[in-house]
């Protein structure tokens, strides 16, 4: 099932003006698509699908192995070609043992293949553990049986005719169901048994398969269950929050049908459709399906863990970077003012203990002068006076050096006062310098959000050119605009 882009069919249509229109609109966007062989859309889809899940691409894209033979490196040179142009898939074929390119095959069958013989690190991304545990009436443990798996079947048996859910299926599959007639070793005996499933080891990429074909025992034979689904854009599974990333979509019956994709880029966060080698933006961004009118067409549903999106991640660590800054910065300066505060009364006691001091010395001073003036002028002994004077010089050389000291510290004082000023200043500076950064970190998230809104409105224009142009591409040549048809 191909676009009219790709096979128009009114008559007078020039084929060759609307390829190079197609062709044009592939420039618009860096997804390219992949060749069909036949009938081999089920495994187009499934590339698809694994090329747009990053960890999984990266992984393909880190492997150094040589031999052409694995599976591993075909998908590298697949990968790696698929990245700049269409792609032809026939490379991969042999390796996975596909002969007859017009057999129509399951994508759900591929996809647990293809994951079953990659190297095991790149798939375990996409692998879960099941527990099935069967417990007798009187509690004790029958079976207890875990497995892995890689796509979760849902039963749509349960739903009415015109829609299903898959949260009812998920109910379905989780809900514990009563057996009878079930043989309990413990009890020796057939009771009543519990069978009940869990997940034990969520994957990190969970697929559900929508099981549309039933075996009819009235027909003898597989019929599809053709009924809308309403797909939820979020699970919680297990204390998990998923979130829906990619649909393989089938329409047509059990024996001849079509395989599409539709994917949201992990790189724009838009979705896409992945038809074979045409690929377009989805017609609407609906948060459940992305096209409404495919509704009744999934069959594989990709959920992810819930993660922040690239630059939400980055933006996020951007600011929260700022704002450890900041919370630094605040917690230095409030070091600093406590330090200066200690610093100015530590400054206050040296200065009243050093004047205290100089005060005391100068006093000494004083009495000591004035004692030796009255005995002169008293006519004591000339031994009395010559040993009197003496003592009194030494004492008033060192009075004076002790003056000259405290002047000296005096002086240090003066000069650790301006360094402090010095340093004060330079803590105001650091005040308003942290309140510019401050002030930049809300100009860039605002500058981040209008960014964020001109890239989706860049978007939402291009989308609605791109429809345009795909309305005009199918009008014809007769029908063409002149100017149209010299951009061809």
């Amino acid at each position: 099932m191909n676009s009219q882009l790709s096979h128009p069919k009114k008559k007078g249509y020039n084929e060759d003006i609307v390829e190079r229109f197609r062709r044009k609109l592939d420039l618009i966007f860096e997804y390219k698509g992949l060749v069909n062989q036949g009938a081999t859309c089920y495994l187009n889809s499934v590339l698809q699908v694994l090329f747009m899940t990053k960890s999984f691409r990266e992984a393909v894209e880190s492997h150094s192995g040589k031999n052409p033979k694995t599976v591993d490196f075909q998908l590298k040179s697949l990968f790696k070609t698929l990245k700049t142009k269409e792609t032809n898939i026939k490379d991969i074929l042999p390796t996975l043992s596909i002969v007859n390119v017009h057999e129509q095959r399951d994508a759900a069958e591929y996809l647990e293949k293809l994951l079953s013989m990659v190297n095991p690190d790149w798939s375990k991304m996409f692998k879960g553990q099941f527990r099935h545990t069967t417990r007798c009436s009187k509690g004790h443990e029958v079976s207890d049986v875990t497995g892995p798996f890689w796509t979760l079947p849902l039963s749509l048996a349960h739903s009415s005719d015109k829609s299903c859910s898959v949260m009812e299926g998920l109910e379905e599959l989780f809900k514990s169901s009563i057996v009878s007639e079930m043989y309990c070793d413990q009890c020796e005996e057939r009771t009543h048994a519990t069978i009940a499933g869990e997940m034990v080891e969520p994957p990190e990429i969970l697929t559900l398969l929508l099981k549309r074909f039933e075996f009819d025992y009235r027909r003898r034979s597989y019929v599809k269950k053709d009924c809308s689904v309403d797909v939820p854009h979020t699970l919680q599974i297990k204390d998990c929050d998923y979130e829906l990333y990619a649909v393989v979509d089938h329409v047509g019956s059990l024996r001849g049908g079509h395989y599409t994709a539709t994917i949201r880029s992990y790189e724009d966060h838009n979705w896409y459709v992945f038809d074979d080698t045409y690929v377009r933006l989805a017609s609407q961004q609906s948060t459940s399906h992305v096209d409404n009118e495919r509704s009744q067409s999934p069959y594989l549903l990709m959920y992810q863990k819930d993660q922040p999106r690239k630059e939400e991640i980055e933006r996020i660590m951007e600011l929260k970077c700022m704002e450890e800054d900041w919370k630094n910065i605040e917690e230095k300066l409030k070091i600093i003012k406590e330090q200066c505060k200690r610093m100015n009364e530590k400054l206050m006691e040296i200065i009243n203990m050093e004047s205290k001091s100089i005060s005391v010395q100068q006093e000494r001073v004083h009495v000591e002068s004035k004692t030796c003036e009255d005995s002169s002028r008293s006519g004591e002994k000339a031994s009395h006076h010559a040993n009197c004077c003496p003592m009194t010089t030494e004492k008033k050389k060192g009075l004076k050096e002790n003056i000259r000291e405290i002047e000296k510290s005096r002086r240090e004082i003066e000069k650790y006062k301006r360094r402090f000023e010095v340093h004060r200043n330079g803590i105001g500076q650091y005040g308003r310098q942290s309140e510019e950064y401050r002030k930049g970190i809300q100009k860039n998230r605002r500058a981040i959000e209008e960014c964020r809104k001109g890239i989706h409105e860049c978007k939402r224009k291009l989308v609605k050119c791109k429809r345009v142009i795909e309305h005009m591409a199918e009008l014809g040549p007769d029908r063409l605009p002149v100017g149209m048809k010299e951009m061809t």
